[in-house]
């Protein structure tokens, strides 16, 4: 029977036939929890509650990679600079952290610095770090890992490659 057919039988009110099996997708807005459905109904979310702490100063690029990786299940705290990345990951203690290294004022060097000296002192389980950068040379991919980062990734990353290395290496880390 149609929702608003059923709603105007009952005086008005929308009821769920869902709502014993507690299905979230019949909502009076008819909007509420299509996303979660939908997610559902294609499968398992490969970054399901991962918190990832997203530095990237170019606001376009920060604003689609916080889409993709929420789309995907994950909690972003995305920011624009490496003072703001570091203070980020020092509070959440985050599942990931991807950095791009060419950031105004500190680099991304500087945040993994930082982030790895506080889990050494607090011993802390590290998080995964993945550098992000347009530099492709074998000298900053060496460097980026040298200081810190597990992982080296050259932009534009291709989405289902970002998003597959951060499943791996979550999973690898959780299983510790």
């Amino acid at each position: 029977m149609n929702s608003n057919i059923a709603a105007a039988q009952n005086g008005g009110k929308q009821q769920n036939q869902h709502s014993q099996q507690g299905d979230t997708l019949a909502k009076p807005d008819g909007l509420t929890g299509f996303l979660e459905q939908q997610q559902k109904m294609n499968g398992a979310l490969r970054l399901d509650q991962a918190t990832i702490v997203l530095v990237e100063d170019d606001p376009d690029s920060r604003e689609s990679l916080t889409l993709l990786l929420e789309a995907e299940g994950a909690n972003v705290v995305a920011v624009a600079d490496a003072e703001e990345g570091v203070e980020a990951a020092v509070r959440l203690l985050p599942d990931a952290v991807v950095c791009d290294l060419e950031l105004p004022a500190m680099d991304g060097f500087y945040l993994i610095q930082r982030l790895r000296d506080h889990e050494i002192r607090g011993d802390h389980a590290p998080s995964v770090a993945v550098a992000l950068t347009g530099h492709t040379d074998d000298a900053y991919r060496l460097r980026s890992i040298g200081e810190g980062f597990q992982h080296f990734m050259t932009k534009p990353a291709l989405p289902e490659d970002l998003v597959t290395l951060l499943h791996d290496a979550i999973g690898a880390r959780a299983a510790r």
